[in-house]
């Protein structure tokens, strides 16, 4: 903007704008009209479509059931058998349920007790035979004697012993020898002993295998591996869990310095075999083998009285 003077007065001219803005036209008219959808020619020309898709579906429809494709004809089939599946399903929970609400009233089928003694007959009576390898290193100083009475206690098995003597040993190792004069037997198992100046017995199942200890838990392995001579499966939970609690016992008595505690520990045993000529009542078992070797292999006075007569029956029954 520029100032100029004009007769006394101080007037301002505009100057030509940098932006020119198009002219600003102002339109009173209104927009203009679209069609009206709801008019009736609208209305008309929509429900004439809409009438006309019905009639094409309901045609479709018609055709499909004089005709209908062959993928849809095996989907009822299967649906079909689903069901009778079902039924059957639920045949069978309503009489379990009955069974079991009325356990006093309600038969088993004839054949139950034949299907259930074959399934006996397998697990118990026909096991696999088994060829098992074992390395062990042990201690001069507490030989494993568990190996010599399970020869004469499992009449089902082969112990194969082969000893070596470790450069960690100076002196004389104990004698354990195993002479087999029976038949071949289904189930083998190769011992490689090996006597090593260690804490405690230690065992693989192979040459690169992690290491195993304790003489009881060799006990407990072998009898896991030979289905006949499992006491978890052929025992009932209370007494499986009693001989766990033994042989948990025997490893703290090995390893036991205090004799007060070793007293503790031999009168808890001496009440679990209570008036039981064996631990497993009727014949040894690894139990009555793991209490033997143990007490055998540690220097323990006062042995109570019913257990001295115990270890004196083991000693001619398993040497």
């Amino acid at each position: 903007m520029r100032l100029t003077e004009r007769s006394g007065e101080t007037t301002m001219y505009t100057m030509k704008p940098i932006i020119s803005l198009p002219d600003m036209s102002h339109r009173m008219d209104r927009i203009y009209e679209m069609k009206n959808i709801h008019g009736e020619s609208g209305r008309g020309d929509h429900m004439g479509t809409g009438i006309k898709i019905i009639a094409d579906v309901t045609e479709q429809v018609i055709e499909f059931l004089k005709n209908p494709l062959p993928e849809y004809a095996l989907l009822e089939a299967r649906q079909e058998k689903i069901l009778v599946q079902l039924a059957e399903l639920k045949k069978q929970v309503s009489t379990l349920c009955d069974f079991l609400k009325h356990p006093n009233h309600v038969k088993m089928p004839a054949d139950y007790n034949k299907k259930k003694n074959n399934m006996l007959s397998d697990v118990y009576y026909e096991p696999k035979s088994i060829n098992v390898n074992l390395i062990i290193n042990v201690n001069p100083k507490k030989p494993p004697y568990s190996i010599l009475a399970l020869q004469k206690v499992w009449n089902d098995i082969s112990i194969k012993l082969e000893s070596y003597v470790h450069s960690s040993v100076i002196g004389n190792v104990p004698d354990i020898y195993i002479c087999d004069i029976h038949p071949p037997k289904p189930n083998v198992i190769n011992l490689f002993l090996i006597w090593k100046e260690v804490e405690d017995l230690e065992f693989v199942t192979g040459l690169y295998n992690y290491s195993l200890f304790g003489e009881v838990n060799l006990l407990r392995y072998l009898s896991r591996i030979l289905d006949i001579h499992n006491f978890d499966s052929c025992l009932d939970p209370a007494q499986a869990n009693i001989f766990d609690t033994v042989l948990d016992y025997c490893y703290c008595l090995q390893i036991e310095k205090s004799s007060e505690k070793q007293q503790l520990i031999l009168q808890f045993i001496t009440k679990k075999l209570g008036t039981n000529k064996w631990f497993g009542k009727n014949k040894p078992n690894i139990v009555d083998i793991a209490v033997w070797s143990v007490i055998k292999q540690i220097s323990v006075q006062n042995i109570p009285l019913n257990l001295k007569k115990w270890i004196n029956t083991c000693e001619k029954v398993f040497k």
